[in-house]
């Protein structure tokens, strides 16, 4: 009889043992979708309030085009913002996990180098067959000295360190605080979330309209940028990795249009 009553209570402490655990994994699941709305709200938050700020003034002295001072005052201000706002949760909730410290790291250095000849030996590709096909979309504004070293200038200098303190340190480091840090698991989680909300990023949402190839594309190079992050434990190599991506991207269009086409 006894031994009956002791299994019976085994059994009860198992189930409610269980039922703990699936209510401590729903909750993080909640937990989690809650944390990576909140981060979109804030994302589209200092997008649009930079963009305002950055319109404020007229550049067209300098910027006939409008090319390359407005977006860079933009990236520059949401990236100020991104930063104050990874300094008040790290005082404030203890989140030490941003990683926007300079890091050496001999993997970060050869993934950003594999990365960038993937990327060149891909855009050459496309160009090649796009010269073919005539399919390339070149842009419409005079490639003059100012056009091209501003537009090249701030890819190279402002679109990778903003972004990515906005898009991958700042999504990545807060979910990995509502989840468990050390589970590959919830990694792979928090980067994959952070590549959609930089990919959701590329909507139209004044248009209505989706880019669905940029989308996807964005999404796919934030799983890149996330990788590296996660493994260098720095977004230095992720910074390098897109900027240069974006220079090969431009200047790409640049040689083909000034040469090819």
């Amino acid at each position: 009889m006894l031994v009956k009553r002791a299994c019976h209570y085994r059994l009860i402490n198992l189930f409610k043992m269980k039922d703990s655990k699936v209510t401590n994994k729903r909750n993080r699941y909640v937990i989690t979708a809650m944390v990576s709305v909140l981060l979109f709200v804030i994302q589209r938050f200092f997008s649009n309030v930079a963009g305002y700020l950055s319109n404020i003034f007229d550049y067209s002295a300098f910027d006939k085009d409008d090319l390359f001072i407005s977006i860079s005052v933009h990236h520059i201000l949401q990236m100020l913002f991104a930063i104050a706002l990874i300094i008040l949760l790290d005082r404030v909730m203890k989140i030490d996990g941003f990683k926007l410290r300079p890091r050496y790291d001999e993997k970060g250095i050869r993934y950003t180098l594999i990365f960038c000849a993937v990327l060149a030996v891909y855009y050459l590709i496309v160009y090649v067959i796009g010269s073919y096909t005539k399919t390339i979309n070149t842009y419409d504004y005079d490639l003059d000295l100012v056009n091209v070293i501003g537009t090249l200038g701030f890819q190279l200098f402002l679109s990778g360190p903003s972004e990515e303190i906005l898009f991958r340190s700042l999504p990545i480091a807060t979910l990995l605080y509502c989840m468990r840090p050390d589970g590959k698991k919830d990694r792979i989680t928090a980067v994959v979330i952070a590549a959609l909300l930089f990919g959701i990023a590329h909507i139209d949402f004044s248009n209505f309209s989706i880019p669905w190839f940029q989308v996807c594309y964005a999404f796919v190079l934030g799983l890149a940028y996330g990788f590296v992050y996660i493994r260098t434990e720095s977004v230095i190599y992720p910074m390098i990795m897109h900027s240069v991506s974006n220079v090969i991207s431009v200047g790409g269009c640049y040689l083909y249009m000034m040469f090819f086409r």
